[in-house]
């Protein structure tokens, strides 16, 4: 999130005309990867997870790999590859290994646009995320925090 401000300010300072027209966009990436690896999925039953999964199933010799972006998600992909699956929780881009991330990149990619309100003043937001406001900016993420415990498998 701290680089998506830092990358989402740079075109606010130097490029607010394309977050305007719409033309910034941010790539959501999974949160989790829930693999199944030691049970074979029948070529039919695969079929139907590509069709409900589009971007998140990829099958490497009938074991299938799911790419979860919410918690829902991934309670259903442990429930579609159990016994036993193989779960993994990604902090950021950089736990995510070029070959995965070839999956993010399509038509079905998920993509959430930047905008601006007509009354939003880009001067003032950057003072707020960038200037020298360091205690104003620390109690509105203190009072703005949600915390998401991470939960066992078996809850």
């Amino acid at each position: 999130m701290h680089i998506r401000l830092l990358m989402i300010t740079f075109f606010l300072q130097f490029f607010p005309e394309l977050i305007r027209k719409g033309h910034v966009h941010i790539l959501q990436t999974p949160l989790f990867r829930v693999r199944q690896r030691r049970k074979r999925i029948k070529k039919e039953a695969m079929a139907t997870l590509q069709q409900k999964y589009p971007v998140a199933a990829s099958s490497k010799g009938d074991f299938v790999t799911l790419y979860c972006y919410t918690e829902e998600e991934r309670i259903e992909a442990i429930n579609l590859l159990s016994p036993d699956p193989e779960i993994t929780r990604f902090k950021g881009l950089g736990e995510i290994s070029p070959d995965e991330f070839k999956n993010f990149i399509s038509e079905d990619m998920r993509l959430e646009e930047v905008t601006l309100k007509k009354t939003d003043k880009v001067k003032e937001l950057l003072e707020y995320y960038m200037g020298k406001n360091t205690m104003e900016r620390q109690n509105f993420i203190i009072n703005n925090l949600v915390i998401e415990e991470d939960r066992t498998e078996e809850e």
